[in-house]
């Protein structure tokens, strides 16, 4: 390997697939002389094993592409039978969503609520945002005994960048501690909202905001809750007959 006065260079090599004499690559490497490779060869079989490397290679990143939306997908919490949701409206809500706008979705059993839901997250999700999804009788039981663990949870609900809360009020009344940290947990979000992060919520419901308060607790909290909601979400109401009636 013959040296300059810039570096190292390799002579010479032959095209393993034809024999032909490849030169060497160089170049300037912060006023250093580096090997960059040798010159290419375009004979059949150069050109062929470039041609599986880049296949290869290509193979390899469309995986890690697949395993790091998997893994985004799993910590979303988005339902498995949700994770290719669609609905012609979903598009619509994500640039709502992504503009910074919250929804508050609600109507009869089976009217895609959760479903329009989770696939505008999903889209969400694919424009980088980042996406937790919470259904709320099991939140709501979660923080029952509310210690470490439930304080992890609320504070990951709180900072990321859309929060969809699901079937909210079919729970029935909460205890006053819970209803209380689910106040929190909105009030969070709302006084975190800025212009570069709006931190919007997405809630879907069989009940209109009105009916929040009782639904969720007897207690003030409720109130707080409903009063919330009616600042951070715009309501759409969801009609149509029970699709899962008509399977």
């Amino acid at each position: 390997m013959p040296s300059t006065t810039r570096g190292t260079v390799p002579g010479p090599r032959p095209c393993p697939h034809c024999g032909r004499v490849l030169a060497p690559l160089t170049a300037d490497l912060c006023g250093r002389e580096a090997f960059a490779g040798w010159e290419p060869c375009g004979c059949p079989g150069a050109q062929a094993a470039r041609a599986e490397w880049e296949a290869e290679r290509d193979r390899a990143d469309n995986a890690a592409r697949i395993a790091s939306w998997e893994r985004r997908l799993e910590a979303s919490g988005i339902p498995p039978r949700y994770r290719e949701a669609s609905h012609p409206w979903a598009p619509r809500l994500a640039e709502r969503i992504a503009a910074g706008d919250g929804l508050y979705l609600h109507g009869p059993n089976g009217t895609g609520k959760t479903t329009l839901a989770c696939a505008a997250a999903l889209i969400c999700m694919r424009n980088g945002m980042g996406v937790r999804f919470a259904v709320a009788t099991k939140l709501l039981d979660e923080l029952r005994e509310f210690g470490q663990d439930q304080r992890g949870l609320l504070e990951s609900l709180a900072a990321c960048d859309l929060l969809v809360v699901d079937d909210l009020g079919k729970e029935g009344a909460a205890t006053p501690r819970a209803a209380e940290k689910l106040f929190d947990l909105f009030n969070d979000r709302y006084n975190s909202q800025t212009l570069a992060h709006p931190r919007p919520v997405l809630v879907t419901s069989n009940f209109p905001r009105g009916n929040v308060a009782a639904r969720v607790s007897q207690g003030g909290a409720g109130v707080a809750i409903a009063s919330r909601l009616k600042e951070m979400t715009e309501a759409v109401e969801m009609g149509g007959e029970d699709w899962r009636k008509s399977c």
